[in-house]
Formats: C-alpha cells, structure tokens, sequence
C-alpha cells in the first residue's frame, strides 16, 4: 500500500479526525493514484500558484465582507453588509479533473448566501482597493432562462488568468400559482449537489477546509469506478434540464467512462426526447456536439455511435419539418424509400430510425478506412489531410444525404436538408455549414471515381483514371477532398457489405483502392490543385480570342484549368494555341449546326440561358483529354 508522500493529490498530511475515517488508495482512470476517503470530506487537492492566488483572494473578500469592510455596490442589491457567514466553494468540472490529475483552467465558484453578480463585484471591488498582481476583469452576466433550461444567473470573470463563473447554491425551485417563473432561493450544498448532472460533477472543494466535499457521497465512489450516475432519478434529472443527456454522452466518451444502465434508459425515453427539442436552445445542443468533436479526449466516432444507440440522434439532428421555420417541403429518400409525407406520420418515422441504424453501421467502418488511410498518408509527402472533426458527421449523415426540401420565401430553390439540420439544428457556423453542403454535393462523384477505377484493379499500386477528371473533383472539394473520399469509400464497404453495389460476381478491396487512388494523386502532384495560377487571365482571354465580356468567357476559363491539369508542365503560349484550337472548332460547329444557334458564329454571347448551357456542354466533350494509367 501506498504511504501518504506518494499519493498524487494530497497537498498535506491527513488531520487526526480526518486519519481515522476508512481510506483505500485507488488508480483513477488516468492512471494516477489518490486517497479516496468515503465520506463527505473526501480529499485534498494541490494548487497550481495562480490558484492559490485566486482562492486566497476569494476567501480575503468574503471575510471582509463578513466582517462589514467591504460592501457591494449599492445598484446590485439588498443588504450591503452581511448578516450571516459567506462560504465559498469550487464546484463541478475543476475539482472532478483535478482529481483525475487533469490540467484545467475554469474555476466555477459557488457561493451560499449572494448571488453570483453579488460575489463578482465584491470581488472586483477586492481587487481594485488591493495592490496586486491579480487583474480584474470586466463582469459579464448570463441571465437565467427557465424556458430553456437555464435556471440560475451566472456572472463571469477573468482573474488573473483564470476564467471564473460565479453563482449561488441552487435549491429545489418553488413557483407561484399561475407562474412558470421560479422564485430564486438559497441552496444548502446537499440541495445544489442533488441538482447537479451527475456524481461526479456534484462535488465542491470547500476554500475555507480546503477539503473536497462530496455530499452525495457517489461521487468520489462514482469518479473511482469510472461511471456517469445522476444523483437524482435520471428522469426527473433531465428534465430538470434534457441538455444532460447530450452531456452524459461527452463526459463519457471524453474520460471513458460508462454510462449508469438507468440513465441510459432514461435517455431513450420519448419524453425526454421531446423535452430537448422544445426546451434546449439549439445554440446549447451545437456547443455540446462540438465538445464530441474536438478538444481534450474527444472521440467523435463515439460520440456519434452513442448518439445513436440511445435514440437521440432525431433529438440533436433535426431534420426539416414542413410547417416549421419556413419549411414548405420536403422529399427525397433513405435507403432507397421515399421520404415525404408528415414527418411523424408511422412509417416516416419508421423510416428516419433505419437511416440512423444505418448512420451506425456506417461509423462502425470508419475506424478501418482511416486506420489504412492514415498508414498510406504517413509514406506520403502530402499537404491535405482529412477532417478528423467533419469527417465523423459526414458518414453520420450520409443515409440522408439526397433528402432536399424548400422554403416558403425561396418556393423555386430546392436545399439539401443537410444544410437546414447544421444551420438550424445544431447552428454550426457558417464555414462548418458550407464544408458539409460541399462534401454532399461530391460524395457521389467521388463514389462515381472510385467504382470507375475498381474496374481491372486487382490490387497493389495501379490504378487507371483521367486526371482531368480527378483534377476537377479535387477541385470541387478543394481541401476536403480526402475527407470525400474516406467517405465515398465507407459507402462502398457499406454497400458491398449490403450485396447492392453492383460488383457481387467479385469482393474489390475498395480501402486499398482508396489508398491506391490517395497515393496516386499525391504521386501526380494533383494534391492543391485548386490553388493553380491560371496562365492566362480573364482579360488575356478576351484580348487574345477576340471575346465579348460575359459567361463565355468563363468557359474558356474552365477549358484552360482542364488542359493545364492534362498538362501541368505546359507553357503560356502552349495553352493559348489550344484555346484558339477550341474556339476554332466551336465557330465551326456553330456553322454547321444553324447560325446564330449556339450564338457563337458571329463572335456574340449566348442570347439565352440555355444556349451557354448549350455550349458548356460542348466544352465538357473531351477535345482534349486522354485516359491517363498511373503505372
């Protein structure tokens, strides 16, 4: 057994009292060793130098103010002076990952007879009358709001430099006939704890004792058997507030912990389900899905997978709904079926649930693809990677990737749902948003380029396709194009896992004909293709072909990026002598078909629409393109 000096958070010796309460060293999930005592004072805790500064200054402000030598501002409330002991306490996330031995910058303090603003000015005010070397930041406010589950104001503040939250201990809420608005009253430590999430985030490290304090006494049990608990019935716990389930899946994931069979129970129930949508702010359900994909111990793939086994994908990605924001329709299909009708109606219903078992089985490859992917990657000297943070969310949502609806203010513009479930379900930013709409607007030609080079291949490091064509796929989805191919290519492990992918008579190893395709386009130096310097500008083009201003010359534009990924050695003049060649032609063209038809003959632009549409498609012949073998 280990002796006091070798446990990792103990900052001083056990007291007498303290020595005689049962102890038992443990090995936390992290590997590192503690003292775990069984009861409401559970450890100690080493400070870092800029938290002994900080709780040092908090616990000098309460007790002037106790003592009646410091005095909040009189526009921030009731008594100025105190009539009764302040206890200050850390609470939640610092004191579970400082006992995981875990680095942490965010201090959450609560405190038992003010309200956080209260505590944040006295304290501002502490350190504008003191000389030192803390600095006072300004108080920002985040009011409560009930409706959406956010039931106690919190004011903000960097001290030092350390962010730090402030709040008051939070009791059972009591409300007024006819009132929904719950009337704020002082908690004890043991109410606040019972309303917190779950066991592990429920304890306090008293800054008075400077011993961590657990009084539901799960917690520290709970923390050393690695498990998310509630500390209440889950039920009544979420729906206290229903971002709790999204939660219990990022602590899960983030620290490898398991969740509590009746939680997750809890979490496949329908009225909880229902409660995240109406109570939770979609900004809320974002910020906690971005927890799930970056950031310390995130696992997305999990995250995602978890998501999924507990029902909850519906909850969190919310598929458009005809009759909500503008929606005027929706169509498409999953997995082969229509999509259409009222969205709950049975069989809609029936039908988004086998896309989401079908999100699973999808994720389930993903581990494989970028496994081998990143094997591949590692021999190569390449400058695009995959999204490690977008990736997980495009093979999630790839069963609902044709689903397309409309707005009643854009009643001729049809969107891709994708677009509607990031920007209104989990409001992702715009970038975010975007990079996705790109990824599902390529995935089928990148699907296309890889079925098209599976035919003949055996195996090893050949692989036969037209580099314009892959060119201009690169491209399209610029630096996302190996994120679209993974994808592409756990859609063909899905599908030829499902016998449906047209190529049953024999089994292709489509991940090593992913790889195969990966380390050619770096070999070709294709990989930034999309950041080539045309050789001749849109003015030169006008000058050099005798061009009017307007849409045709954005097809020679087109014409020019084609040859010069056909030949990426070739020079200025080279490349003009071929666009006159092609003008050439098309003036030919025009003649021979009826003058005027493609509204080239006489050197004008197309007089319509579809006759720029006429000659695009006469551009995308291949004058010029030869099937190119990589051997």
């Amino acid at each position: 057994m280990l002796s006091d000096s070798e446990t990792s958070v103990t900052s001083q010796s056990l007291t007498t009292e303290q020595a005689s309460i049962p102890t038992t060293i443990v090995t936390l999930a992290n590997g590192s060793k503690t003292r775990a005592l069984l009861s409401r004072k559970a450890v100690q805790i080493s400070l870092d130098s800029d938290e002994e500064k900080l709780f040092q200054t908090l616990v000098a402000t309460a007790d002037l103010y106790v003592r009646g030598k410091l005095q909040i501002p009189e526009d921030h409330c009731g008594s100025t002076t105190s009539v009764t002991p302040l206890e200050i306490r850390v609470a939640g996330g610092w004191v579970r990952d400082k006992l995981l031995g875990l680095e942490t910058h965010d201090v959450d303090v609560a405190v038992d007879s003010l309200t956080g603003v209260q505590f944040a000015k006295l304290v501002q005010g502490y350190l504008q009358q003191n000389s030192t070397e803390q600095s006072a930041g300004r108080i920002g406010v985040i009011a409560a709001n009930p409706s959406q589950s956010k039931h106690l104001e919190t004011a903000t503040m960097k001290i030092g430099r350390i962010e730090v939250d402030f709040c008051n201990l939070r009791a059972e809420e009591l409300y007024e006939d006819h009132s929904r608005i719950p009337i704020v009253r002082f908690g004890s430590p043991l109410e606040d704890a019972k309303r917190r999430d779950f066991t592990v985030n429920a304890l306090f490290f008293n800054l008075h004792t400077r011993l961590v304090e657990d009084w539901t006494k799960s917690g520290i049990p709970d923390l050393i058997s690695r498990r998310i608990v509630t500390p209440l019935e889950p039920v009544r716990t979420f729906l206290d507030d229903p971002l709790r389930v999204i939660r219990a899946i990022r602590f899960a994931v983030r620290y490898d912990f398991e969740l509590d069979p009746a939680l997750e129970a809890a979490c496949m129930c329908t009225e909880i389900h229902q409660a995240l949508h109406v109570k939770v702010s979609r900004e809320r359900v974002g910020k906690e899905l971005e927890g799930m994909l970056s950031g310390r111990g995130a696992n997305p793939i999990m995250a995602m997978d978890l998501i999924a086994r507990l029902k909850l994908a519906g909850s969190v990605f919310c598929l458009p709904k005809v009759g909500e924001d503008n929606v005027s329709f929706i169509k498409g299909h999953i997995l082969g079926n229509a999509y259409t009708g009222q969205h709950d109606s049975n069989d809609i219903r029936k039908l988004r649930e086998l896309g989401w078992e079908e999100s699973r089985a999808l994720l389930q490859l993903a581990p494989f693809v970028v496994a081998s992917h990143i094997r591949t990657a590692s021999k190569q000297a390449a400058k695009s990677g995959y999204d490690k943070r977008l990736l997980p969310l495009g093979v999630f949502m790839l069963p609902f990737r044709t689903l397309l609806y409309g707005e009643r203010q854009k009643l001729d513009k049809e969107l891709l749902a994708i677009h509607y479930v990031f920007r209104e379900g989990i409001k992702f930013k715009n970038k975010d948003i975007q990079a996705m709409v790109t990824l599902y607007e390529n995935v089928d030609n990148m699907i296309s380029l890889l079925t098209g080079a599976a035919d003949g291949f055996e195996g090893g490091n050949v692989v036969s396709f037209s580099r314009v064509d892959v060119g201009m796929q690169l491209r399209a989805t610029k630096e996302l194009w190996v994120t679209c191919l993974l994808m592409a290519t756990i859609v063909k492990l899905r599908q030829q896992k499902r016998r449906d992918d047209g190529f049953n008579l024999r089994k292709v190893d489509w991940v090593c004909l992913s790889d195969t395709i990966y380390g050619t386009i770096i070999k070709l130096n294709l990989d930034e293709c999309w950041k080539m310097r045309p050789l001749l500008d849109g003015k030169a083009v006008i000058q050099s072909l005798d061009l009017p201003r307007g849409p045709t010359v954005g097809l020679y534009l087109d014409e020019q990026v084609k040859w010069m990924l056909l030949n990426p050695s070739g020079s200025r003049d080279e490349c003009e002598a071929h666009l006159k060649s092609v003008k050439r032609r098309l003036d030919c063209h025009s003649f021979e078909q009826n003058a005027g038809h493609l509204g080239i003959s006489d050197g004008k632009m197309p007089s319509s629409p579809n006759q720029v549409r006429d000659r695009s498609k006469h551009f995308s012949k291949k004058l010029h393109i030869e099937h190119m073998d990589t051997t």
